[in-house]
């Protein structure tokens, strides 16, 4: 009998950061000049999540990558990836699966992505007037690279 006693213990422990944490993650978005309009797609193909205005906080999966757009009329739109990443408190849970048994535990919490914190958070962005051809954000500045490094195989 100790033993049932023992092991229905030991599995309802099971996805800890599943319960601890949840699946959703609280991310806040700023921008300057705020009032500007917030959209992003799952890059997973999902489909869209509402967006909001600057600056304001949204509700989404951990497990998710979205394509966050902060536009704002007369400014140029600033691209950004925020992605899952494995969180310290994350990890806990899934040490303490591991620990004591919860393989199914430690399933859940990494098909859910509980484990994870999105990130950046917050994201933050600094629009650019449109026109202004000296500057340009950040972001574009690395996929341009990245593009270019990748089509030269440098």
């Amino acid at each position: 009998m100790k033993l049932f006693v023992v092991l229905g213990a030991a599995l309802s422990l099971g996805a800890c950061a599943t319960v601890t944490k949840g699946t959703d993650d609280t991310v806040s978005f700023e921008s300057t000049p705020a009032g500007a309009t917030v959209t992003f797609n799952e890059v997973s193909g999902r489909i869209n999540q509402p967006g909001c205005t600057t600056p304001c906080t949204m509700e989404l999966n951990r497990k998710y990558t979205y394509s966050v757009e902060i536009a704002k009329e007369g400014y140029e739109t600033w691209v950004q990836l925020l992605e899952p990443k494995l969180s310290g408190d994350g990890t806990a849970g899934m040490a303490g699966n591991i620990l004591l048994g919860g393989v199914i535990g430690a399933a859940v919490d990494a098909s859910t992505g509980a484990m994870n914190d999105l990130k950046p958070n917050p994201m933050v962005a600094t629009l650019v007037p449109a026109g202004d051809a000296e500057v340009k954000p950040a972001t574009k500045e690395v996929v341009e690279t990245v593009t270019e490094e990748i089509e030269t195989g440098s």
